[in-house]
């Protein structure tokens, strides 16, 4: 038998450098945080200095605050912090640092020299630290504000300097974070410098508001051309507010480049909201391009948690669903506003919410100022779409009357006056099943077609559970069925509005259906419109169905009869519309320098 190893307590040393792995990942890491540090101590002039990628010297310099001569010594010891008092502080966080990690982390794997002088003090304070410990604590002579240089990082960590990437690979991930935080603070002047080279000068702005401030910047980061067709972002409840810049799509790229995404100022990572946001575009992109943003939110600190990754780099809110229906719902209706998508009877033009609250709210308005986030109140909060009708593209009519035909038994297509509109059936017919059968679950009066001869499905145990915890839903939805104890279901009736041919094995889909989207979804959905998606996705006309041509146009007339007629539950479009415009755009690309076209399609 093995004696128990005794247990010990981690030397101070090496628990500062475990800790330094989860906070400084690479020298992008160690630029993120002290970016951040001069954010919060209210600087207006920040410059960043870089060597060798970061491995050699960083060095940030800002006219912040500045600390004092005990701040400067006790700032390097870990969770030494001036932002964070007690738990209940946790719940109102409005700075981007408050871990009181940040320093501590860089100390204990680099070395370090900080130079710092508040308005209020004759002299400044010098303090060196090498591999976490205090070498030197001394006054010197320094403007007001802080310097902080970090030399040769990971110099006692060698194993991980070797896991480094190539120099320019690091120094794009110093870039990237460098724009970040200066998209996020357009009234703050930027300099980045690397290897003697001036890479940025970003001037402060002196716009009057957030937008007007923050599209100046773009157009130095993302250049003039993108900058003259952005789309602009502002919308906002009593629960949250947006706004921002989406870019014409013209300019998207198939890397996610130039996608920022802000939650009360601080930078995130969210692929649900980055879904959010793509899906607006589905109907004027492929599905490979990825469009430009900077999307700013502001929501209370008591509704987003902020303290979820060492970085700080994810959030999560308390109605993660809401929020991102709200994002996409308002990229939408930038974009149809703006004419990229069209608009049609249903459209959102306008949103509004009702909200099941604890408390009294008041309206959010922009901020005059980037610090100046809104003052939000209330607790979990349902998020209910209203919709209202809006003015149609010119020629695009909802019942269409003119020739309708259609491709490959897939698409129907029809004229309109500036070019074709072409919807893809399926997911028309999505949309319709989808919209019918949440009215009908909310109604709880869902309509039933007997069978004329009875279907029986034999279920696994775990679907049968899951029928019997369904049964109100699929009931709602006009299912007419019972369970015998060996697991047989014996299915007398289905809804009334799914396709003809689809009912023999269409509760079985629907639970396959369900237990998918539960798998997939990015955020979670409602059991209710997880069983609408799954009887619409099931439920409608399959691709390579002939329709004849009234039901081409009854499909259309009830598609524009629905509240969002653009996109599938799921997201993707239902139909296109290509303009005369781009038409001749794509004939003239195919015209030789001698004015014939380079391939004759017979």
């Amino acid at each position: 038998m093995t004696q128990a190893a005794q247990i010990r307590r981690m030397p101070i040393e090496l628990a500062n450098k475990i800790a330094a792995g989860e906070v400084v990942q690479r020298p992008a890491s160690a630029v993120k945080e002290l970016l951040e540090n001069a954010i919060d101590a209210g600087a207006t002039d920040i410059s960043v200095l870089i060597r060798a990628s970061g491995s050699n010297l960083i060095q940030v310099r800002d006219n912040g605050t500045g600390m004092s001569s005990q701040d400067a010594a006790q700032c390097f010891e870990r969770h030494a912090t001036s932002k964070i008092a007690q738990a209940e502080d946790l719940e109102n966080i409005r700075t981007l640092g408050f871990r009181g990690e940040a320093l501590a982390s860089i100390a204990a794997i680099a070395q370090v020299s900080l130079k710092t002088k508040r308005q209020e003090d004759t002299e400044g304070t010098h303090v060196r630290i090498e591999g976490g410990e205090v070498t030197e604590t001394s006054p010197c002579a320094i403007a007001v504000g802080t310097t902080i240089n970090v030399r040769n990082l990971f110099f006692n960590v060698p194993a991980r300097r070797s896991f480094l990437k190539a120099p320019t690979t690091e120094f794009r991930h110093i870039s990237e974070v460098f724009v970040t935080c200066a998209l996020a603070n357009p009234w703050t002047a930027f300099r980045l410098e690397h290897e003697k080279q001036e890479v940025y000068r970003l001037p402060g702005s002196r716009a009057e508001n957030f937008l007007d401030a923050l599209r100046e910047r773009l157009r130095v980061i993302l250049g003039s051309n993108v900058a003259r067709h952005l789309v602009q972002v502002d919308e906002g409840t009593s629960y949250i507010s947006a706004s921002g810049f989406l870019a014409h799509p013209e300019h998207a790229r198939k890397s996610r480049k130039n996608q920022y995404l802000f939650v009360n100022g601080r930078p995130i990572k969210s692929p649900s909201l980055n879904h959010a946001i793509r899906s607006a575009y589905d109907a004027i992109l492929p599905e490979e391009q990825k469009p430009a943003y900077a999307l700013f939110l502001s929501v209370d600190p008591r509704n987003v948690d902020v303290n979820v990754h060492p970085s700080k780099i994810e959030v999560r809110f308390n109605d993660d669903r809401g929020v991102y229906n709200f994002v996409q719902a308002i990229c939408r209706r930038a974009l149809g506003v703006a004419e990229l998508i069209p608009q049609h009877p249903g459209a959102v033009s306008s949103l509004s919410f009702q909200q099941e609250r604890s408390d009294s709210s008041g309206s959010w308005s922009p901020p005059a100022r980037a610090d100046e986030l809104p003052a939000l109140h209330g607790q979990q909060t349902s998020i209910v779409y209203e919709v209202e009708p809006s003015r149609l593209p010119s020629g695009a009519d909802p019942k269409p009357s003119g020739f309708l035909w259609q491709l490959q038994d897939s698409y129907i297509l029809t004229q309109l006056s500036n070019g074709i509109l072409v919807v893809d059936q399926y997911a028309a017919h999505q949309r319709i099943l989808f919209e019918n059968a949440l009215e009908d679950l909310r109604s709880g009066a869902g309509l039933s077609q007997q069978l004329l001869f009875h279907h029986l499905i034999c279920l696994t145990q775990q679907d049968c559970q899951l029928l019997r915890e369904l049964d109100p839903l699929a009931k709602a939805l006009g299912f007419d069925y019972s369970i015998s104890e060996n697991r047989t279901v014996t299915v007398r009736g289905v809804p009334s509005h799914i396709r003809v041919g689809a009912e023999k094995e269409l509760l079985q889909s629907i639970l396959d259906g369900y237990k998918e989207s539960s798998e997939t979804e990015l955020a979670p959905l409602p059991a209710e419109e997880k069983m609408a998606r799954s009887l619409a996705t099931r439920g409608a006309i399959q691709p390579g169905v002939k329709l004849s041509d009234e039901g081409m146009r009854t499909l259309i007339d009830r598609l524009f009869e629905c509240k969002e007629p653009y996109r599938t539950p799921g997201g993707k479009p239902t139909l296109i519309r290509v303009t005369l415009e781009e038409l001749n755009r794509r004939f003239d690309q195919r015209m030789t320098d001698h004015g014939e076209p380079d391939e004759i399609i017979p």
